[in-house]
């Protein structure tokens, strides 16, 4: 008898069959993983930009009281854009991108975002504020996305 060394054409042909049929689905739901990751990455970095323009807001409330004035003094009603160490809302005009720039995302110099934040203040009555923070960013498929986060305000003090 013979002795047959190596591998033939057919068995060649078929071991790549089996390694595509266990590669492809592996390498499709890799990617489908990645981009679900940044739209999730993404969401998050929308949702915590809302709520940061809520704090900002609150810290303006608190520090009305803190120097003896109205709770809402300078909060009117109005759709405005705030920054991370906003003293005072500022007028909306057109609405940037925020930046980032050290981890710091703001409207001055630093890398361009495709985040946009606005606050809205509702005066509902002479003791409450409603305020809402939205943030937008366009989707991959050209959609707009939106967040938003609500609080309300109270004269409580």
């Amino acid at each position: 008898m013979k002795k047959e060394e190596g591998f033939t054409i057919i068995e060649a042909l078929v071991t790549l069959v089996l390694l595509s049929l266990a590669l492809v689905p592996m390498f499709y739901f890799t990617a489908v993983a990645t981009t679900t990751s940044f739209y999730i990455r993404d969401d998050m970095i929308s949702a915590h930009l809302a709520q940061e323009g809520l704090e900002v807001v609150r810290a303006m409330r608190d520090a009305n009281w803190f120097n003896s004035r109205p709770f809402d003094s300078g909060l009117g009603d109005g759709v405005y854009r705030v920054e991370y160490n906003s003293n005072a809302l500022i007028a909306l005009g057109t609405n940037p991108s925020l930046s980032i720039a050290n981890g710091v995302y703001s409207y001055q110099a630093g890398a361009v975002t495709p985040f946009q934040r606005t606050i809205t203040i509702t005066k509902i009555n002479a003791g409450e504020i409603r305020v809402v923070a939205a943030v937008s960013r366009p989707t991959k498929g050209g959609d707009i996305k939106t967040i938003s986060a609500e609080s309300h305000l109270f004269d409580w003090k």
